[in-house]
């Protein structure tokens, strides 16, 4: 099959999916150290893949650090996923009560 005049398209890229057990290994975005704070696929976030996503969310967690570090009392920028909401038996955040 072709498309558009060629070969047809395919995805020689997998995704990154971390191995089963591996998230607790995996650093979280507050470190540490003073003023360091990490972003990025390799940190622990509830988005356990390689994507903008997880990296949106790993972003979020280290801005959060970043403000718990300062003691600061701006408001704290959202989590994506809560699934504790879940195991508790309790309503997505968004949905209703």
């Amino acid at each position: 099959m072709t498309g558009l005049g060629g070969p047809a398209p395919r995805n020689c890229e997998r995704l990154l999916i971390h191995p089963t057990g591996t998230l607790h290994n995996r650093p979280t975005a507050g470190t540490a150290a003073p003023n360091l704070f990490l972003a990025g696929d390799c940190i622990r976030t509830d988005v356990d893949l390689a994507s903008r996503e997880g990296a949106n969310e790993a972003a979020r967690l280290a801005v959060n650090a970043l403000l718990d570090a300062d003691n600061s009392d701006a408001e704290r920028v959202w989590e994506l996923y809560r699934p504790v909401r879940y195991r508790l038996g309790l309503s997505n955040t968004f949905g209703p009560g």
